[in-house]
């Protein structure tokens, strides 16, 4: 398990050095959140990549469950989110799969990654999957589920080679395509 907070020291796409610092993210952080959307959406070739939520929405994540920041020098690099495993969130993937209140409650969401353009490919979303596994194992969960666009091959890749599995392929979030993918801990 990774222990927040923590800082990747690394070279950034120009070569220059560069330290990404991960801690645990709080309701002040709202602004940067929906800030760090707006960026990421206005930069999609295909809206459909990404599916927005509203400041509602994220306070609520923010309030109930575990989130997480990335920054590089004060500004925001990426922002993500772990549904702890609770039977009685609706946000808990397991639903899906109709799983019992028993499985549900050993079941953590691996929900949204967002990772700004400017800060992508220097291991942002990897080291965020590692914090949330690392806490969602460290809460009692048996399995991580997550969903991703079947046209995201950075996340998909970034998910299997910590071994997550897709077990299916539907429609979420309004009729956009999604795999579901499970991780056994």
């Amino acid at each position: 398990m990774i222990n927040l907070p923590f800082k990747h020291e690394l070279l950034d796409g120009k070569g220059n050095p560069c330290t990404i610092e991960f801690r645990e993210a709080t309701v002040e952080d709202i602004d940067k959140v929906m800030e760090l959307q707006q960026v990421i959406v206005d930069a999609l070739p295909d809206k459909d990549l990404y599916q927005t939520s509203t400041k509602e929405e994220y306070l609520l994540q923010l309030q109930e469950d575990c989130c997480f920041m990335a920054e590089c020098n004060g500004e925001v690099a990426g922002f993500s989110v772990l549904v702890p495993n609770d039977a009685d969130n609706p946000r808990n993937y397991g639903k899906y799969f109709d799983y019992d209140r028993e499985q549900l409650a050993k079941t953590a969401s691996l929900d949204l990654t967002m990772v700004s353009p400017k800060y992508r490919g220097l291991g942002i979303q990897r080291n965020f999957n590692k914090i949330r596994i690392g806490k969602a194992v460290e809460n009692g969960a048996a399995e991580g589920l997550c969903s991703i666009s079947p046209d995201n091959p950075y996340s998909y890749r970034n998910f299997t080679v910590l071994n997550f599995d897709i077990i299916e392929e539907r429609e979420m979030y309004g009729g956009k395509k999604r795999y579901l993918l499970r991780k056994v801990f």
